[in-house]
């Protein structure tokens, strides 16, 4: 009895698990477009829990959505969006329902993936706030703030004017060619900046921070990376690191007042320097004096330098 109990057991798993694969392996692809007439200055908001955003801009009065989903046939049947307009905001609604062996994914009952893009083109001096649980994020040649928050991808931004504040748990972020102040956030990758003008705040748990023809005052902090830091100007500066070393450069005739400590490294200044200099620890002022630069690593060297 238990002998035919088992082989019967076992033929509806084995069947169950090969209809499932059979049907895992069909792929479909699927758009969901939808046009919006606004004004020039509106307003976007993306919440999904899975799909890369990238925005950029196109017409002065219309925001076109285009969102491209592709996967298995069951998965992409399974994702919904919903896409509305009250006066000159728009709102887009990104759902996967996930399944127990969507959330688990464990060995043969692991879900294949699903790609969702979500490509939107808004007027130029349009406001963005996106979130989402699983994907990257892009936006390029925007001219108001914008906001994002994603779990698992990069972000970049690229070409825009405007305050600029961004949060991954597990990506990348990069910023090129930028006018704005920057807040930018990752507990797991590197965090880079070029040729840009603004206040930056930088955090990273997990990564390096670089910073190329800036113009601001910055404030960053990584617990395992190096930090590297051309300034055009020095407006201010706190860098710390946990695991890296630091190095700093500056216009020739830069001035400022400096603070700078390693606690297995040393210390380099090539700036005329009056204060307190230790192989560990400088303390004092370059050029006479100006704005702080505090510098701080508890493992590597720390160098301020000439550009």
């Amino acid at each position: 009895m238990n002998t035919r109990f088992l082989i019967v057991f076992f033929a509806f798993v084995f069947l169950f698990v090969s209809n499932t694969l059979v049907a895992e392996k069909k792929i479909k692809e699927r758009t969901d477009e939808k046009k919006f007439f606004v004004e020039q200055k509106g307003k976007l908001y993306i919440t999904s829990n899975l799909g890369d955003v990238h925005i950029s801009p196109g017409a002065d009065n219309e925001v076109h959505i285009v969102i491209k989903i592709k996967g298995t046939e069951k998965k992409v049947d399974k994702f919904t969006t919903e896409m509305t307009q009250d006066g000159n905001t728009i709102k887009i609604k990104g759902d996967f329902d996930r399944n127990l062996l969507d959330k688990f994914k464990f060995g043969m009952f692991r879900s294949s993936s699903l790609d969702v893009q979500f490509n939107i083109i808004v007027p130029n001096q349009f406001y963005s706030n996106i979130n989402t649980a699983g994907g990257d994020i892009s936006v390029k040649g925007l001219k108001n703030k914008q906001e994002g928050n994603t779990s698992g991808g990069d972000v970049s931004i690229e070409n825009c004017i405007g305050e600029m504040w961004f949060k991954t748990s597990a990506g990348s972020m990069e910023v090129r060619n930028c006018n704005g102040n920057i807040n930018m956030m990752t507990k797991g990758g590197d965090i880079s900046i070029y040729n840009s003008v603004g206040d930056i705040d930088l955090q990273t748990s997990g990564g390096d921070i670089t910073l190329d023809d800036v113009n601001g005052k910055i404030n960053g902090e990584t617990s395992g990376g190096e930090i590297n830091c051309r300034a055009l100007e020095n407006k201010g500066m706190y860098l710390k690191t946990s695991g890296g070393g630091i190095r700093i450069k500056l216009p020739i005739g830069a001035k400022g007042n400096l603070e700078a400590s390693t606690s297995f490294g040393e210390v380099n200044c090539a700036f005329p320097f009056e204060g307190t200099s230790k192989k560990t620890k400088m303390e004092g002022k370059f050029n006479g004096g100006g704005e702080l630069i505090k510098l701080k690593t508890s493992g590597g060297d720390i160098k301020i330098d000439t550009l």
